[in-house]
């Protein structure tokens, strides 16, 4: 029935909302201890910090092809696929399938910079998680090096 439906959605919206704030919280945590950071805010919802700053003002657009190297930490900061020699993704910015985390975590660096985003589990992989390493729901901690922008 239509009601059943209704309930269902009113649920799963609560329960996102709760997933969220839950993950707001632990992100704030982070950066709480990690004082000396300045983190900006992304308009997607999810925190940054930049290391490593380049001078040059040079952002990847959509349709440019990047390369970056990227690492995934769980909110201790364990790194998950310690074992996976992760060797550079080569991507073209929006017109490729990739988490959500990556797409819009790479158009936050210029050329040769690094970051560490604090990503929730909605740009990651949501509440299926990966099938194998990753939870349903588990907010990580990407860390991402534009290595070269063409």
């Amino acid at each position: 029935s239509n009601y059943d439906k209704t309930t269902f959605l009113d649920q799963s919206v609560d329960r996102n909302i709760k997933i969220n704030k839950k993950e707001e919280i632990d992100f704030l945590k982070i950066i709480e201890k990690d004082s000396k950071s300045k983190y900006f805010l992304s308009s997607k919802g999810f925190w940054f910090k930049i290391i490593d700053t380049s001078k040059k003002k040079n952002k990847p657009k959509s349709g440019d092809e990047v390369e970056f190297i990227y690492n995934i930490l769980d909110l201790k900061g364990n790194d998950i696929y310690i074992d996976d020699n992760l060797k550079p993704i080569r991507y073209v910015v929006d017109k490729e399938e990739i988490i959500p985390a990556l797409r819009y975590g790479v158009k936050e660096l210029n050329l040769k910079e690094s970051g560490i985003f604090l990503m929730p589990s909605f740009l990651c992989y949501g509440y299926q998680g990966d099938g194998e390493k990753i939870f349903p729901n588990q907010p990580l901690i990407v860390f991402i090096n534009l290595i070269s922008l063409k």
